[in-house]
Formats: C-alpha cells, sequence, structure tokens
C-alpha cells in the first residue's frame, strides 16, 4: 500500500516540501486491540503497536515517505483549536473534546475511536528492526529533530484505520510523541497532513502525567445517590443495591462454579444488567489495581468504604463500568454495569451505582469456620473404600468405578464414563486465604478444608457439574476434584464423595 497521491499533495503544501515523495515501504504491525476501548489505551500507553511488531502480518503496513518536511505557515486551519502541552505547541482537529492529560478525542465519554494525544516518547524505537517503516525528518520550529512515521491497518476488524506518529526532540534532550489515530484511513491522512503544520516547541506548556505515577481518582459525572422511587431493593453478602421493577435475577450466573460468588440482575429486554462479583483478591486494593494516570479511572461517594475505583469502556455500542468496591476493614466487591452506549444507558448506570451502600455483613471478612457447612449425603453401602496414595487421602467411590491414567498435571484419577474423580498434590499455602464463596466440612485427618462447586463446562464445552475439595494437613495440601453431568444426581454424589474423605498416614 502507498500514500494516496491526495495525501502526498496535502503534505506538500502543509510542510513546504523540497524533495521528491519516494515509494513507501509495507510493515508488518501487529497486536493492535480490536475493541475500540483497547485501542485507545494501547495507544495511550505507547506499546499498543509497537510492542509486537510482526506478530501479527498484514494488521498494519507502514508507509514512510522520504525526505525533509518542514512546516510552511504557523497558521492554524479553521475551527481547530490552539493547545499546548509537554512541551509542545499544536492545534487540535474540530470535534475532539478534552479527555484526559495530554488527550482529545471525538466523544470522551463513548470512546468514539478518533483522537489526538501529546505523552513522552515510549522507549521503543519509532520505526523498530523488522518494522518496514522509514521514519521521516521534519522540522519543528524550536525542536533540535523530530521524525514522523505513518501506518494505515489492513484489517477489517480494526477499529481505527490510520495512525501517524511524530517524535519531536527537545533541547533538554526529552522526546515527545504527537499521535494521531483516526478511524477513517483516508480522512486520517488529510488530518495528520494539516496537524503536522501545526507543531512547535512550546517550552512554558504544562507538564504531562508521569505514566510510572500514581493516578489521582476523578469523581465520576453523572453519579446519582439514592435509589430512584418504584426499584426494587436486594443485597448479596453484605452490598445493598436496588435494580428498576421488572428486572429479574440470572439463574446461571448465581450457579456457575464457584456457585454463591456473583450474582447477575438483567432487563427483561437484555439490553442492561448489573453483576455483583464477591471478590478473593481485594486484600491488595488499591495498589493491586492502581490505574495510569493516562488514563485514570473515577470514584464516588460511599459510605464505609476505603476503596471505590470505577473503570469505563465500551464495546459494539455497549458501555460497560466496573467498580472495585471494599467496606474499610472488611469485604470486597467487584460491580460491573452493561448499558446502552448512550446518554439514557450512561444515566442509567449512574443510577444503578447510586443505589449501592453496605450493610452488617459488609464489615467482616469470613474466616474458614465462617463458611457453612456443605450438606452431604449418606455413603451407599455399595460403594468400596480406596486410597489415592496422595498425602494418605482415602475415600469410597461407587462400585464399578476403576483407576484410570491420570493426565498431565494430576496424580491420581479413577471414574467411569461422564463421571471423574481426581487427586493432585498442591502448595501447603493453598489454605492461606478463604475464598469468597465456598463451604466448610470436617474430614478426619485434615487441619483446614474448603468446598466449593457449581455448574461448569468440560474441556469440550459440555456442560458439567464441578465440585472441588483442598485439603490442608501441616505444610501439606491436595485437591480433590469431582466432575459429572449437571443435575442434583451429580451434587448429591459430590456430597457423599466429602462425607467419605479422610487423611490417613501419608
Amino acid at each position: 500500500m502507498t500514500l494516496q497521491d491526495d495525501f502526498v499533495t496535502e503534505l506538500q503544501h502543509a510542510a513546504d516540501r523540497v524533495e521528491p515523495v519516494a515509494a513507501l515501504d509495507g510493515a508488518t504491525m501487529g497486536l493492535r486491540a480490536v475493541r475500540r476501548v483497547r485501542a485507545r489505551r494501547a495507544a495511550l500507553t505507547g506499546v499498543g503497536v509497537l510492542a509486537a511488531v510482526g506478530a501479527v502480518a498484514g494488521v498494519w503496513q507502514g508507509m514512510s515517505p522520504d525526505g525533509v518536511v518542514s512546516p510552511a505557515s504557523p497558521d492554524v486551519p479553521d475551527g481547530w483549536t490552539p493547545v499546548a502541552v509537554g512541551g509542545v505547541r499544536l492545534a487540535v482537529p474540530p470535534g475532539l473534546e478534552p479527555s484526559v492529560d495530554g488527550v482529545w478525542e471525538h466523544d470522551p465519554a463513548n470512546d468514539g475511536g478518533d483522537f489526538v494525544q501529546v505523552q513522552p516518547a515510549p522507549d521503543a524505537p519509532l520505526a523498530p528492526p523488522g518494522s518496514g517503516l522509514t521514519p521521516v525528518d521534519v522540522r519543528v520550529p524550536g525542536a533540535e529533530s523530530a521524525q514522523y512515521v505513518v501506518e494505515q491497518a489492513d484489517d477489517p476488524t480494526v477499529v481505527q484505520d490510520f495512525l501517524g506518529r511524530l517524535q519531536v526532540t527537545l533541547e533538554s534532550g526529552d522526546v515527545v510523541q504527537v499521535s494521531l489515530v483516526w478511524v477513517d484511513g483516508a480522512e486520517g491522512e488529510a488530518v495528520f497532513s494539516d496537524l503536522l503544520g501545526t507543531v512547535s516547541v512550546d517550552e512554558d506548556s504544562g507538564g504531562l502525567p508521569d505514566p510510572d505515577g500514581t493516578a489521582v481518582l476523578q469523581p465520576l459525572g453523572g453519579y446519582a445517590p439514592g435509589v430512584p422511587e418504584g426499584w426494587e431493593k436486594e443485597s448479596f453478602a453484605g452490598l445493598e443495591y436496588a435494580v428498576p421493577r421488572g428486572w429479574a435475577a440470572d439463574d446461571d450466573v448465581a450457579d456457575a462454579f464457584p456457585a454463591g460468588s456473583q450474582l447477575r440482575s438483567a432487563s427483561a429486554d437484555g439490553s442492561a444488567a448489573l453483576t455483583v462479583l464477591r471478590s478473593g483478591d481485594f486484600a491488595g486494593w488499591p495498589d493491586s489495581i492502581v490505574s495510569s494516570p493516562l488514563d485514570p479511572a473515577s470514584t464516588f461517594p460511599l459510605d464505609g468504604a476505603d476503596v471505590v475505583q470505577v473503570e469505563t469502556g465500551t464495546e459494539d455500542g455497549v458501555d460497560r463500568t466496573t467498580a472495585h468496591l471494599r467496606r474499610e476493614g472488611g469485604r470486597g466487591y467487584i460491580v460491573t454495569v452493561e448499558a446502552p452506549a448512550s446518554a439514557d444507558g450512561r444515566a442509567l448506570t449512574r443510577q444503578l451505582l447510586g443505589t449501592l451502600a453496605f450493610d452488617a455483613a459488609a464489615g467482616k471478612v469470613p474466616g474458614l469456620r465462617d463458611l457453612p457447612e456443605l450438606p452431604t449425603s449418606a455413603v451407599p453401602d455399595a460403594w468400596r473404600a480406596t486410597s489415592s496414595g496422595v498425602l494418605g487421602l482415602q475415600m469410597a467411590l461407587p462400585d464399578g468405578w476403576v483407576q484410570v491414567s491420570p493426565p498431565d498435571g494430576v496424580d491420581w484419577s479413577a471414574g467411569r464414563s461422564g463421571e471423574t474423580v481426581t487427586v493432585m498434590a498442591a502448595a501447603g499455602d493453598v489454605l492461606d486465604r478463604v475464598p469468597a464463596a465456598g463451604y466448610r466440612y470436617d474430614v478426619p485427618g485434615a487441619d483446614a478444608v474448603v468446598i466449593q462447586q457449581g455448574a461448569d463446562a468440560t474441556a469440550d464445552g459440555e456442560p458439567c457439574f464441578l465440585g472441588t475439595v483442598q485439603l490442608r494437613r501441616g505444610d501439606d495440601a491436595v485437591v480433590l476434584e469431582y466432575s459429572g453431568p449437571r443435575g442434583a444426581a451429580s451434587e448429591e454424589r459430590f456430597g457423599s464423595i466429602v462425607r467419605s474423605l479422610g487423611v490417613h498416614g501419608s
């Protein structure tokens, strides 16, 4: 692919070129995010395209005209907005609005696709070896030097078709990158040519956030606290919420392994939904979920919380908003709201988040003894005792089950058609952290036991019931898994296996 003639003409006019335009090289550029929100964040970090040159052949093709380009005039095109940040001055095309520092984009609340970004240049070279790109020198007033490359997508699944990157070296030695990402390839070429002519050095401009710094959470716009009239109040594991009348719980989500760890309530037409997940990984918050200052998260007031962090994104016309919440000294939750990518959908999201509150149960993180006891069934007389040989774990299994060769990573396996039990040794710290949802059971010879069960799927995608038992004795641990057809019969059989367990000897 080569630059279109009209783009070459635009570059010549905007930059007062004196050398002829040379032929352009193709490039294989990869690892571009297919989803619109991911494409935006990839560019924000400055590594989206550069991280895997050649990883996906044919996704991007680079086009680099030879020669030196110098701005013909400092005039700002009609309708463009002059801005200065990060050591440079430039003008932003019409239709783009300020987003995070150094970013101007189309419809920021909806990740519209077109955007301009000013950022510290990433450590990776502008044209990595093997990319097929040839950087073009360009004169930027006040700069020690400057180069740019342009690329176009050659893949219909990539939202943005055009990427232009200009790197400006300041007298201080710092390098600033100006990127333009555009959905329409031909239009992006023309816009980038105009953008090049507006860039100059401005040492007095405001600084850019440090990509490795700490993000400052921004207030969530449109947040609407309180429960709207007519909404139905619910609670789940210490978190109170409300949904519009007519919404219904999704039993498939509630029963999914591990059962009891999450709920989902959706509108009758399926266009909007709220999901609450009990998180077992909240102890490291907020450090483990810190967002980049280049794409900061939001927050909203929630009584009793010490963590409220909200990330938003859009995909295929659906807004997806995820809130990490933690009751101070208590439990953690991940709340996800899906709604139409429209003003009404975003208002609904803010209303749903505004109904959230903690009840007394949220204030305590359950220990092993706080888990409910697993209901079990008596062991049938016809079952026979067997030993796995791992940590001295013994059990009873139905007559007719046979020991089989275990798959890789499994120490022992037995079963019959459609049902299996596997046993494997595990690290001794397997139960140092209590899962968000599960059961306890007193197994003779074990110091600690956690059981989880629920609906799952086999490696072939077939629906199944899955039950797991984690047992610890001293510094050693073992994990047992049972898999069978979905239904009450498998759940009852798993309960009988659990009741038969014992840890004896080594």
